[in-house]
């Protein structure tokens, strides 16, 4: 009997201790000393316990006045912390939660931002990179006044640049196979896209190059001009001007190997 009761009282505490596991922080402060001494950390850069700080505030006083100014800047001591991840989760719960917030528009712009921060080169998958483009679309379509709009055009100029390269190389990869109708479609499609980058001359001279190994010579010398016409690139429209120069001599000169 009384081992029995040793391990009631054993199993109590069990289910009192993993029942009663760690809760939100609890504030000693009011919602502005809270949100002041959060904040101090932040500016010294000590990110980890800002972080801390602001969300004993979040969970404390959820119905203050600063809570969707600490929802910010928590999601930012995440970007201040290269925690792209998390701060893109705290930037959408301020977007999602506090949409009148006065911050909703630095936070769709950071959304961007951090996708941008993670994507990879251009190689490998370029999913963050599309969602960096599109969440950066959204905020210059919504926010076309913010301080930010000048910021936000040169990353997504550069996200869709990074884009259209991933476009070239998979056109390339089929050019160096063979498969030049597959190719073409790649760069068709990137100059169909992405036209304002820097990728577009080259995708446009390399569809004059697929038709040109495919002795289609015509459509050739149209692609090729369409590069003089388009392109800014010295060196991409001396190329065009070479290969049209050849074509066009080949042309003049066939009839006459067939006499």
């Amino acid at each position: 009997m009384k081992h029995f009761a040793i391990f009631l009282i054993a199993s109590g505490l069990l289910v009192f201790v993993f029942g009663c596991g760690p809760g939100p922080p609890k504030a000693k402060l009011d919602a502005e000393d809270q949100f002041l001494l959060a904040k101090q950390k932040f500016d010294n850069r000590k990110y980890f316990d800002a972080q801390t700080e602001f969300q004993k505030l979040i969970w404390n006083f959820p119905g203050s006045d600063y809570v969707d100014e600490a929802q910010y800047y928590l999601a930012e001591c995440f970007f201040g912390q290269e925690d792209y991840q998390s701060a893109i989760h705290e930037y959408t719960r301020l977007l999602r939660n506090y949409s009148q917030s006065p911050f909703v528009d630095d936070a769709q712009y950071k959304v961007g931002v951090s996708y941008y921060k993670q994507s990879l080169p251009a190689p490998l998958d370029q999913d963050d990179t599309q969602k960096a483009a599109r969440a950066l679309q959204t905020f210059l379509d919504d926010y076309p006044n913010s301080e930010y709009v000048s910021e936000a055009k040169k990353y997504l100029l550069s996200a869709r640049t990074r884009l259209s390269k991933k476009e070239y190389l998979n056109g390339q990869l089929y050019y160096k196979m063979g498969a030049y109708d597959s190719a073409i479609i790649y760069f068709e499609e990137l100059l169909k896209n992405y036209s304002d980058t820097k990728w577009a001359d080259d995708a446009q001279y390399a569809i004059g190059e697929c038709q040109h190994r495919q002795k289609k010579w015509e459509q050739a010398l149209q692609s090729y001009q369409k590069v003089l016409e388009m392109s800014s690139s010295k060196k991409v429209v001396q190329r065009a001007q070479k290969r049209i120069d050849k074509i066009e001599k080949e042309l003049a000169e066939a009839p006459k190997a067939s006499e």
